[in-house]
């Protein structure tokens, strides 16, 4: 229930987002984070790693194939990512 909240509340400001800028404001672009993938379902960047359930995923995993999880919609995809090196 506290999900469906928050999903409303992220909708409203969304709309209080698109109100403003139908008065002719200027849109602010908010940076692309290169940690957090875009879920290929809902478009939001609210994702997560998400732990590797079967063979597939550590044979794709040798690939950089990377599985993640989008917190908002639940969907489970997978983006090739790099190990980084420090």
């Amino acid at each position: 229930m506290a999900k469906d909240r928050e999903k409303n509340a992220e909708y409203e400001e969304q709309i209080e987002v698109s109100d403003e800028l139908e008065d002719g404001a200027v849109e602010e672009v908010e940076p692309a984070v290169p940690d957090r993938p875009t879920c290929p379902r809902c478009g939001w960047r609210n994702t997560r790693p998400s732990y590797s359930k079967n063979i597939l995923d550590s044979v794709l995993r040798t690939f950089s194939l990377r599985p993640y999880r989008c917190r908002s919609c639940g969907n489970r995809f997978r983006v090739i990512r790099r190990p980084h090196r420090d």
